[in-house]
């Protein structure tokens, strides 16, 4: 969940919680002022029925049904009971069908004077009065309040819709926000994918709005301008050391050459000197390694880039490479898997395109058993792939995962003499060239490096 999701997530969590709870709120307190509204209308119901019976003849009291009948203000499913003092039976609503209101409501209500209660949408009330002549009744009442239960579901419903439309609208809105919100956070994340070892000089925008994201710029900006400054020193210093260092090699290497034709020495004098001689040879092997490395990176070729054609290319790296090796042999083969005519022309720079297959021509070479190199040179529709594959032995499974760092040797080493440049050097001229390259195994004994032209 990245941050855009995580920020519209708990904005519309946190924005529908407090609308539950408001909404949750607003019907409790309807559904109060429901059971306040309609214990109000059973009081007055009441009231109006003792004052009538107060004020009516017993023989009139057919006079008081009828007014119940028809009054305003009738409630649903009602029954009224009216007790005197000695608890006999005065007024009686026979037309309800609700509950008949029980004796504990009576002993209820001479107890507390007034009660009101509400169970499974029945609502019971009950209140006594003192007459003038310092008689008491009792009434006791029994309703359903359908209009007010009718409300309150409608208002359920239309607080749930709320609720709905609400939090529908805040994921909407809060998506919709979190991406302005987060807008420039975008923009310097896909600034900063471009930033690489030859672009060191992008620099993020800063506004001057003096918020969080402006200083993050500025703090980004500053801490680039540390990291060019270190990897130009760094630059420069293995520049001028390889250079430098070039020179007291080359020399060392011509007085060894030197001393060994000058007079005759012995066999133990002899192997000394061809020892020193190895070693400064590969002194200068990795010198000039750096060298180029160092060159390699300094140098910005992601731009125009030189039709050539990659058949002539291995053809001159052959050439080279026999003229070190004259035991080498090469099979040098071209397959065309794609519809189209054979046409294997790319964009890239000859001179380095050479050094990648010199490389890879001599590590196939000392690294084989019979000095026999497979090269293939494959044509397919979207890109073209350059095999190379020799016999000998594999390359452990633990090395092939550093196979392509600085100064890494495999255990298939051995004897072997190299700086752990070669394969680094490779790799580094084919990313400048969008190419890649990898290893595969494709037998116990056969070793290939596939490179693949985008």
């Amino acid at each position: 969940m990245n941050l855009k999701q995580r920020f519209t997530f708990y904005f519309s969590l946190l924005f529908s919680v407090l609308l539950a709870v408001v909404l949750l709120v607003v019907f409790s307190i309807f559904s109060q002022f429901r059971k306040n509204e309609f214990k109000l209308r059973l009081e007055e119901k009441a009231i109006s029925t003792i004052a009538l019976l107060a004020d009516l003849n017993v023989s009139k009291q057919d006079i008081l049904a009828i007014m119940d009948e028809n009054t305003i203000d009738k409630l649903y499913n009602d029954r009224i009971l009216v007790f005197g003092n000695d608890q006999n039976l005065i007024y009686s609503n026979l037309s309800g069908t609700a509950p008949i209101l029980s004796a504990a409501d009576l002993v209820l209500l001479k107890a507390n004077g007034e009660f009101f209660v509400s169970e499974n949408e029945i609502d019971r009330f009950g209140i006594q009065r003192k007459l003038h002549d310092n008689t008491t009744m009792y009434v006791l009442i029994t309703a359903e309040d359908k209009t007010g239960h009718r409300h309150l579901w409608f208002l359920s419903y239309l607080l749930f819709g709320a609720f709905l439309v609400g939090t529908g609208s805040v994921i909407l809105l809060a998506r919709s926000l979190s991406g302005r919100i987060l807008l420039p956070l975008k923009q310097i994340q896909q600034r900063i994918t471009n930033i690489s070892e030859k672009r060191l000089h992008i620099r993020l925008e800063e506004k001057q709005n003096n918020d969080e994201i402006d200083k993050l710029a500025i703090a980004f900006n500053q801490m680039m301008e540390r990291i060019n400054e270190s990897y130009r020193q760094q630059k420069e210093f293995t520049d001028n050391a390889s250079h430098e260092l070039r020179t007291p090699v080359t020399r060392i290497i011509m007085q060894i050459e030197n001393l060994m034709k000058l007079e005759t020495h012995s066999d133990q004098t002899l192997q000394y000197l061809n020892s020193m001689m190895m070693d400064s040879n590969q002194i200068a092997d990795t010198l000039s390694s750096l060298l180029l490395l160092s060159k390699i990176d300094s140098r910005d070729i992601s731009g125009f880039l030189p039709p050539c054609r990659l058949d002539e290319v291995i053809f001159e790296a052959m050439q080279f490479i026999s003229k070190a090796y004259p035991d080498l042999r090469i099979l040098f083969d071209i397959e065309n898997n794609s519809e189209n005519e054979i046409d294997i022309e790319l964009k890239g720079d000859p001179n380095l395109l050479r050094i990648v297959f010199i490389n890879l021509f001599k590590n196939a070479y000392l690294y084989s058993t019979d000095k026999l190199i497979n090269v293939r040179l494959i044509q397919e529709s979207e890109h073209l792939q350059v095999r190379i594959t020799n016999n000998g032995e594999l390359i452990a499974p633990e090395d092939r995962e550093s196979l392509f760092k600085a100064f890494t040797r495999g255990r298939n080493a051995g004897n072997i003499q190299g700086t752990g440049l070669g394969l680094r050097i490779t790799e580094r001229i084919l990313t400048h060239h969008n190419a890649k390259i990898n290893y595969e195994a494709l037998d116990q004994d056969i070793n290939c490096f596939v490179i693949t032209f985008a």
